[in-house]
């Protein structure tokens, strides 16, 4: 899968996206903010929460024998909603977004998004 290009079709969704990155192994490897973003968290402030975004992800996939496959999990913050799509055991993708956006719509666009970047790969 070509991350580069799934986090910049990502941004292409909607101006409300502030961020999309790909982590993997916990390290952020692809990706970065919106031209015209500053960003909430410092530069090590963003690490850490990338690197807490992958523990839980990782305490996830325990469960899905019983739950099924993690699409993603979302948290709603004051200022900012966050999205963690898992793309494999040990990549995620990461967007961040506008606490005003619809992050319904925008939510199941990036689905696509990796379903049709997946399928490029075969």
């Amino acid at each position: 899968m070509d991350y580069n290009q799934l986090c910049k079709d990502v941004m292409d969704l909607d101006s409300s996206i502030r961020f999309s990155m790909v982590v993997i192994d916990g390290v952020r490897r692809f990706g970065g903010y919106r031209y015209d973003v500053v960003g909430a968290l410092d530069s090590d402030e963003l690490t850490q929460s990338i690197s807490y975004a992958f523990d839980r992800m990782i305490g996830r996939f325990l469960a899905e024998e019983k739950l099924g496959r993690t699409k993603y999990a979302m948290a709603e913050y004051e200022k900012v909603k966050r999205v963690t799509f898992p793309l494999d055991q040990k990549t995620l993708l990461l967007v961040s977004m506008d606490v005003k956006s619809r992050h319904n719509k925008i939510i199941t666009l990036i689905l696509k998004l990796i379903i049709k970047h997946a399928k490029r790969k075969k």
